[in-house]
């Protein structure tokens, strides 16, 4: 029988509140290209229309980014959303606090929801949960996407790298770590079906050493190259089917 994993014990209200906010604004160095290049890959697909959550949204970041007219971002760390709700919170987006892996909102709410880089975070059993409780709060044909790290690229010897240099460590907050394979046999179980699953970003941000500009522009032969070779990132699209 497969053993299911427990709770990280990572405490996240470790993390200063905005940490990840302050390296998207600073547009310099290969941690914030990083993060630049990612969420204009997501926020391109996220229809203007939909009412949206973005789930484990941190400092509001990537919601910032959203042009909905409706948007709304939850996450555990009471600090993170406190500094959302003083940076970014208007009467288009609102942030709220998620506790037990209970989402805030009633059933068949949201047209579309984003986990950016959480389930690698998780264990099986909080996956589970958060799964469930995006399928409650879909619509039906809503729309759940996701990215992880992949595990299958030299992402490894990445995060060996920045876990010896940056201020916060992946070494005890990444828990679960996801391939293709992997990743497939694990959605497999819930009532999405996979529409796109693919990998994304090679080595385009590595540039911003040299001209951060130029590093986001490089993300189209990035696109070229993850079709012969694994990106450093998985992203998938689901849809709720019934």
């Amino acid at each position: 029988m497969k053993k299911i994993k427990t709770n990280s014990a990572f405490n996240y209200d470790e993390v200063n509140a905005g940490y990840y906010d302050l390296i998207y604004k600073k547009k310099s160095g290969i941690q914030s290209a990083w993060h630049h290049l990612k969420f204009d890959y997501l926020k391109k697909k996220i229809n203007p229309k939909d009412v949206h959550l973005d789930i484990g949204c941190g400092a509001g970041t990537f919601l910032s980014q959203l042009k909905n007219k409706k948007s709304f971002g939850v996450d555990i760390s009471k600090n993170q959303i406190l500094y959302a709700k003083k940076n970014y919170q208007n009467k288009y987006k609102r942030f709220k606090i998620m506790k037990k892996g209970k989402i805030p909102f009633k059933s068949k709410y949201f047209d579309s929801i984003s986990l950016l880089e959480i389930i690698e975070h998780l264990s099986d059993r909080e996956i589970n949960k958060i799964l469930n409780e995006s399928y409650r709060v879909l619509k039906k044909d809503g729309k759940l996407f996701i990215t992880t790290p992949n595990y299958f690229s030299f992402w490894p010897i990445l995060e060996f790298i920045i876990n010896q240099f940056s201020d916060v460590s992946y070494e005890k907050q990444h828990i679960n770590k996801f391939n293709k394979k992997k990743l497939i046999s694990f959605l497999g179980k819930y009532n999405f079906t996979i529409k796109k699953i693919r990998s994304y970003i090679f080595c385009s941000f590595f540039f911003a050493m040299f001209s951060f500009k130029f590093s986001l522009k490089l993300i189209k032969i990035d696109n070229i190259l993850t079709k012969f070779f694994p990106g450093l990132s998985l992203y998938v699209k689901l849809v709720k089917i019934k």
